[in-house]
């Protein structure tokens, strides 16, 4: 299979993916998920940046009439924003479970409420930053997340967009995040947009964007295949819908915040610790991008929602391996804020990268032009490309293969052939795939210890760290390449391939300013180093460790994409960071020091 992009067929490209979910809030509260952001943070070049938790408001406490407690809320919050992540705010929850949203006179409360803690987020993180977030009504209230009808849900809109309005003016606010394709809450939420009137206005109710979920296949404990296509022709069946009974309100984004491959976050698929996983997100958006925003459709978000925390199987950025489950707190939700001391305290654990994390760091690579590619048939033949270009001339070429079949595999080449690459170029190819060591394969290679709940079987710390090693996308090729630049780049079922060449660049990087922190982990301290994330593309670094005097060692299989690590220690070593180019030069190794504690 051959591809050549052609460059005078460019057009704007944006990274319209980077964003993930969970459920619920108060997880934020809990040392595992500030680890887990802590890490998902250091995705290179923001390649996350927006998170969309569940139940938020259910970490208010309420006080007395119209007095709320928001200690628990700002804790969770300040989470997120510290991390550098932008809020996707659902309003969704109930203080103390004080409203009944069937009662009189709740959507003034309700209203008030939301103006309140509006306001105190506006003192505590800056109008700007709070003009960044999107405000979203209640999850899927066509589902029993929401149990009090149309019209409460459509009051319910009504009190928080007003409420949002009466502490600041022009904030986002969108609707209605429905599971099921043109349900009836759907049609009831559109229709009172467009043509009805805020109850506690008297004005047109106010949207600023749509947003539903679909899905690549219902949830099942068999490995039924995803329908990835499907995905697509649903959101279009919302946009037809749009454009023959509210064409007001067909030009508005149109967000897919809960683009998953299958329902069920919690039930267990092997694939998703795989190479499959990457693959079929990556395919997914290049699908959107092809098929949804290549035209005149207006869809602006795409997310995966991976934010959970457990096992191999289920829908997460990591595997946790420690002593509690998460499991029931997120698929029946019950709120106890009684428990919170308890959340606080974990258990030792540890964490290991999967793929589903790893494919972000890849496409944090793509630039901001983006090259049709109009010979590939992906959607019937399983290999593809999302071709793109940065300003600066650098070619980020994301090849992968993917078919919506759990079983198949086997080998396929895309030849890739690169216009304007006459003369000296640094090319670097990382692949994510199933042939080399994935931190599933050592996982099940070493014996397969029970993560999380079974402490005799868990895993020693060097088989994390094994697993930990081979989570990262792997080196092909990185090397200086005398164009024009033709490549032959192997893509076995189920993989992704990135592709990133540069004119011939001899600049040394400028080196890192890591630091370095403790943690617990499973079996004993861990470390976690860090440092500052830079908007320089193919730019990753190495970790190495050293004794007195001597050349750090890595402890890597190769340089990271990420801006973070973390690593079972031997005594009294001292750990170094340096910072490795798109050409394969170093800067010097240079030393982390401890983390300032706050």
């Amino acid at each position: 299979m051959k591809l050549t992009p052609d460059p005078s067929a460019a057009k704007p490209f944006t990274r319209f993916w980077r964003a993930t979910g969970f459920s619920p809030g108060e997880l934020l509260l809990t040392p595992e998920m500030q680890r887990t952001l802590k890490l998902v943070a250091a995705t290179p070049r923001q390649g996350v940046q927006y998170l969309r938790p569940h139940f938020m408001l259910n970490l208010v406490r309420e006080t007395g009439p119209g007095r709320y407690d928001f200690t628990l809320l700002d804790e969770a919050m300040d989470v997120m924003v510290s991390n550098g992540f932008t809020p996707f705010f659902e309003i969704m929850g109930n203080p103390s479970g004080a409203f009944d949203f069937e009662a009189e006179g709740w959507p003034e409360r309700w209203r008030d409420l939301v103006a309140d803690m509006t306001r105190r987020f506006v003192e505590r993180y800056g109008a700007d930053e709070v003009s960044s977030w999107y405000f979203e009504s209640w999850n899927e209230p066509d589902l029993p997340w929401w149990e009090h009808g149309e019209q409460a849900f459509l009051d319910y809109y009504d009190a928080g967009a007003a409420g949002l309005d009466a502490a600041q003016p022009g904030l986002r606010i969108g609707g209605p995040g429905t599971a099921r394709t043109l349900s009836p809450m759907f049609k009831a939420f559109v229709a009172h947009c467009d043509t009805g009137t805020n109850r506690l206005t008297g004005e047109p109710s106010r949207l600023d964007f749509i947003s539903v979920h679909e899905k690549g296949v219902e949830k099942s404990f068999e490995d039924i295949a995803p329908d990835s296509l499907g995905i697509v022709a649903r959101e279009g069946q919302a946009i037809d819908y749009l454009r023959a009974h509210h064409p007001r309100l067909a030009d508005l984004p149109l967000i897919n915040n809960e683009c998953d491959p299958q329902v069920g976050w919690w039930q267990h698929h092997t694939w998703r610790g795989t190479a499959y996983a990457a693959a079929m997100i990556t395919k997914i958006i290049d699908q959107h991008q092809r098929l949804m925003r290549d035209g005149d459709t207006p869809f602006d978000m795409l997310f995966n929602d991976n934010g959970f925390m457990g096992d191999w199987g289920q829908r997460t950025h990591f595997t946790l391996f420690g002593g509690r489950s998460f499991s029931k707190a997120q698929s029946e939700h019950v709120t106890d804020l009684a428990r919170i001391e308890e959340l606080r305290a974990a258990p030792a654990f540890s964490l290991v990268k999967k793929p589903a994390l790893a494919v972000m760091e890849l496409l944090a690579q793509l630039g901001d032009q983006w090259l049709p590619l109009p010979d590939l048939t992906p959607d019937q033949e399983g290999p593809g490309a999302i071709a793109t270009r940065h300003a600066d001339g650098t070619w980020a070429v994301l090849c992968y293969h993917s078919r919506d079949q759990i079983r198949l595999s086997g080998p396929s080449t895309i030849t890739l052939h690169l216009p304007g690459t006459e003369d000296d170029w640094d090319v670097l190819v990382l692949a994510l795939d199933d042939i080399a060591p994935n931190p599933f394969a050592v996982w099940e290679a070493g014996g397969h210890p029970k993560p999380p709940v079974v402490p005799q079987l868990i895993a020693p710390s060097d088989a994390i760290d094994a697993m930990r090693r081979s989570a990262e996308p792997r080196a092909r090729f990185c090397g200086r390449v005398t164009g024009p630049v033709a490549l032959d780049v192997e893509v076995p079922l189920p993989s992704v391939a990135l592709v990133l060449a540069r004119p011939a660049d001899d600049a040394v990087p400028a080196p890192p300013n890591p630091t370095l922190a403790r943690i617990d982990g499973l079996n004993g301290p861990e470390m976690l180093v860090n440092w500052a994330g830079s908007d320089m593309v193919g730019l990753r670094h190495d970790v190495g460790v050293a004794r007195g005097v001597g050349e750090p060692v890595s402890v890597l299989e190769a340089p990271l994409l990420a801006n973070a690590y973390v690593f079972s220690p031997s005594e009294d070593t001292e750990v170094f960071v340096r910072a490795v180019a798109l050409s394969g030069l170093t800067s010097d190794w240079i030393k982390a020091e401890p983390e300032a504690v706050s």
